[in-house]
């Protein structure tokens, strides 16, 4: 069973499949996002790896947090596909899937996902065996809050995410935090994650899919442009 997941929550789009090992993956940058090049995505991986649509058995999706649009892009697609096979829709918080690839560590992790507006979803977790558990429930910080919060915490910690697009004056310099990768999700480390949740049946009902857009967004969306009919090619 081949299994297709989806990141479309940021400047990057992309997706890949899974077996049970990675089979291909594509990702592009598109600040804007499109639901024409996510849907041309799909379908290039498809052929690229020779996969029948027919064969996919459930699909990972990147729920947020980040770009309102992108999400809005990669959800009306993914329920396209879904809905066309017949088959799962599985959520994943794109704030834990970073943390989770970075579990490897002994250190409190700490993911940031940029929301756009100068502002940050923030969370920290725990590293556990064989995964993470959250310390805290994710919030939205500005980066004057967030230059505090590190000011503050004297705990070693990994910052995985887009520290990047934080300005360097705002980010700690101290032997306690490290900066690490993954620094963007994608569609890779919506898998590690979405695998977990597939086998112990924990997601909801097709129509039950939550998105964590944790704002409003800067403008309101012309529903008639994510509306797409959804078609793959052989």
């Amino acid at each position: 069973m081949y299994k297709l997941s989806i990141s479309t929550s940021g400047s990057f789009i992309s997706a890949c499949l899974h077996e049970e090992k990675l089979v291909g993956s594509l990702i592009f940058q598109s600040d804007q996002g499109s639901t024409n090049l996510l849907l041309n995505e799909v379908d290039e991986l498809l052929v690229k790896t020779n996969v029948d649509k027919r064969d996919l058995g459930a699909i990972y999706l990147d729920t947020g947090p980040g770009y309102y649009t992108g999400l809005r892009i990669g959800y009306s697609v993914a329920q396209g596909i879904g809905g066309t096979l017949g088959i799962p829709l599985v959520p994943v918080n794109g704030l834990d899937s970073l943390a989770f690839s970075a579990h490897t560590s002994h250190r409190k992790i700490c993911a940031i996902v940029d929301i756009k507006r100068n502002e940050f979803a923030f969370c920290t977790y725990k590293p556990v065996p064989g995964g993470v558990v959250r310390e805290t429930e994710p919030e939205i910080l500005d980066t004057e809050t967030l230059k505090l919060k590190f000011a503050e915490d004297v705990e070693k910690k990994l910052l995985v995410g887009n520290w990047d697009l934080i300005s360097e004056n705002d980010l700690p310099n101290d032997s306690n935090t490290k900066l690490a990768d993954p620094k963007i999700v994608t569609a890779e480390t919506i898998h590690a994650v979405g695998e977990r949740i597939f086998q112990n049946n924990k997601y909801p009902n097709f129509n039950e899919i939550p998105i964590n857009y944790m704002r409003e967004p800067d403008i309101s969306l012309s529903q008639t442009s994510l509306e797409k009919k959804v078609e793959f090619n052989d």
